[in-house]
């Protein structure tokens, strides 16, 4: 019996508080929504997990960065990156982690995403350009979360729209009456996104639609495209989104500019591949 979009909002909603998630990832997000914690309180709660320590420890040393010298502490991390980056770092390895285990190709397409947002943000001197790339990393959640709880009626909406050749956002409202972006509004709702990681996050196919932050979800559309057409991972569909040409002329960015950019993430994203991946650095 299908499910009504009530119904499965609640399933959803279920899914995002459920205890089998890491429970570091609540007590990080409790932690990052107030004024009181400093950057040590969240590091000392990141340090008890070896797996999440190397990977912000990664992200920090990484190309992408390029900060001078090694940072061997967590807390200076923290402090570098901001608490709303750490958040989504958390949240995203731990969905990607818990939920995605057969998710590789969406997770590879998420981190070139997340790779040419920052880029592209950079390019536009946006004041939280690292938020804006863990808004590309996390745009794809509802995809997630959706081929979690349903991976046989997704994967029915993965051959709709090869079969169609179609949108996988098509495909997914024909067999869920939703798409992704939906859904992953309703993960950033109950998760307490800052509007800064919401609006990019649920409008990256429609940014003209974004309540607040325009700008970031104009970047996060077409950081989209741009990893899509680089080949980056898989995202449920073979196909190229159609550019909302309002965006990227909001963007300002001269063609020969983006030439340079796609070069830039080219190495980033090379140097990068295995930036978010599980088991301590080595």
């Amino acid at each position: 019996m299908a499910l009504t979009v009530e119904q499965l909002e609640r399933k959803v909603v279920d899914l995002a508080n459920l205890p089998t998630l890491p429970g570091i990832l609540k007590k990080i997000s409790k932690m990052t929504e107030g004024a009181e914690s400093s950057a040590g309180d969240v590091a000392e709660v990141i340090a008890t997990d070896q797996v999440l320590s190397a990977k912000v420890l990664r992200l920090v040393n990484s190309p992408v960065y390029g900060f001078p010298g090694r940072i061997s502490s967590v807390t200076h991390a923290v402090v570098l990156l901001g608490f709303n980056v750490v958040k989504g770092l958390v949240l995203g390895t731990a969905v990607f982690d818990t939920l995605g285990q057969h998710g590789r190709g969406l997770w590879e397409h998420s981190l070139g995403c997340a790779l040419f947002s920052r880029r592209l943000a950079q390019e536009k001197a946006m004041p939280d350009i690292e938020e804006v790339m863990i808004a590309g990393l996390l745009h794809d959640l509802g995809k997630v979360v959706l081929s979690y709880l349903f991976p046989e009626r997704y994967e029915e909406a993965i051959a709709d729209a090869d079969t169609n050749r179609r949108h996988i956002a098509l495909a997914e409202r024909d067999v869920f009456s939703v798409d992704h972006a939906r859904v992953a509004s309703w993960v950033a709702r109950e998760w307490h996104f800052p509007v800064r990681l919401s609006d990019p996050i649920t409008y990256h196919h429609r940014p003209d639609l974004a309540k607040e932050k325009r700008e970031a979800a104009a970047v996060v559309h077409v950081a989209d495209i741009l990893a899509r057409g680089m080949g980056y991972g898989f995202c449920g569909d073979e196909t190229l989104p159609e550019l909302d040409h309002e965006a990227f002329q909001q963007l300002e960015i001269p063609f020969a500019q983006l030439d340079q950019i796609i070069e830039d993430v080219e190495m980033e994203y090379a140097a990068g591949a295995d930036l978010f991946a599980s088991g301590p650095e080595e």
